[in-house]
């Protein structure tokens, strides 16, 4: 069953797909088939409170509220078939997870996770730099977390400073 996004409790559950491929070109067909998901989206028969928001060109966001029913290990499994058709249907790598993304000037860049600590090193990444935290859970989380700066995230170990002797 279909709810706005705006509706979803903020203790509903969330994933994040990210794609390098901007998601622009995509969008209404995108937006289509993942409404079509939302409303049939089920778990052992019983409609799932379930919605999507598309973010900066780059992210889907899946969610649902288990207020009602629990999304099952198969009704998870099933969103994770969805989201893998959508990679051929559109050409995407939603499930790459050698990049991380910033926001940087308005625009979402991306660094691959092996040249990070030489991108900090160099000065290309501060510790004030808006990172995007893939790894939020709900949509309460989406709403304060999502955006962080790199040093309040997993990254702040390359902003340590090393004590002086």
């Amino acid at each position: 069953m279909y709810i706005p996004f705006e509706q979803m409790p903020g203790h509903a559950r969330v994933w994040v797909y990210q794609s390098v491929k901007p998601l622009d070109a995509a969008t209404a067909a995108l937006t289509e088939s993942l409404e079509q998901f939302a409303r049939n989206w089920e778990s052992h028969g019983i409609p799932l409170r379930a919605s999507f928001r598309v973010l900066h060109d780059h992210f889907i966001v899946l969610a649902v509220d288990e207020t009602a029913k629990d999304a099952s290990g198969c009704s998870i499994d099933k969103s994770v078939h969805f989201m893998q058709g959508l990679e051929g249907q559109f050409g995407l790598s939603l499930f790459d997870r050698s990049q991380q993304a910033f926001l940087v000037n308005g625009q979402v860049k991306f660094v691959e996770v092996k040249n990070l600590k030489a991108q900090v090193q160099a000065g290309a990444i501060g510790p004030e730099t808006s990172t995007f935290n893939t790894l939020v859970a709900t949509v309460g989380q989406l709403q304060t977390e999502w955006l962080v700066p790199a040093a309040k995230g997993w990254l702040a170990r390359y902003f340590r400073q090393v004590p002086q002797a």
